[in-house]
C-alpha cells in the first residue's frame, strides 16, 4: 500500500452526507481525501491524518471501504486503501481545498473518477454494518 483515504461521513438530519474535496492536482475534480502513507504509519493512521490535513476533520476510523485502488501517475504506481470515517468535529482549515458535504446518494454523481464512484455504495455498507469487500 503507498496511500491511504478516508470516505468521511456525518449525521444529517433523518440521514448522512459524505465528505468530498477537490483534487490538488486538478481543482475541478472531486475525490475523497487521500495521501502518502509516512514512514512508521500504518494506513489506518494515514488516512485519519489525510482527512484531517485536507478537509480540516477529525474522525473515528470504522473500518476499510472495498478493496485497494490501483492507479499509475507519471512518478509513480499507487495502491491506494480507503477507509470509513465518521466525523467527531470539523474546522474551516484545509490545505487549499475546497469541500463539501453531500447526500450519500448524490456522492457517486459529483465524483469525477469512475474507481472512486464503486466505493460509495461499499460505504454506505460499511457504514450499515454489513461488510464490503468489492468495489
Amino acid at each position: 500500500m503507498t496511500h491511504a483515504g478516508g470516505i468521511v461521513y456525518r449525521k444529517k438530519g433523518s440521514g448522512f452526507e459524505i465528505l468530498l474535496v477537490t483534487a490538488k492536482r486538478n481543482p475541478s475534480a472531486w475525490i475523497f481525501p487521500k495521501g502518502h502513507i509516512e514512514a512508521g504509519e500504518t494506513p489506518e493512521q494515514a488516512a485519519l491524518r489525510e482527512v484531517e490535513e485536507e478537509a480540516g476533520v477529525v474522525g473515528e476510523l470504522v473500518g476499510p471501504v472495498g478493496r485497494p485502488i490501483k492507479f499509475d501517475t507519471p512518478v509513480e504506481r499507487v495502491r491506494v486503501q480507503y477507509f470509513l470515517v465518521r466525523m467527531r468535529k470539523e474546522s474551516p482549515d484545509t490545505d487549499g481545498r475546497d469541500k463539501r458535504w453531500v447526500k450519500f446518494d448524490d456522492a457517486a454523481a459529483m465524483l469525477t473518477y469512475d474507481n472512486l464512484r464503486g466505493l460509495v455504495r461499499a460505504a454506505k455498507a460499511v457504514r450499515e454494518g454489513r461488510r464490503s469487500h468489492g468495489a
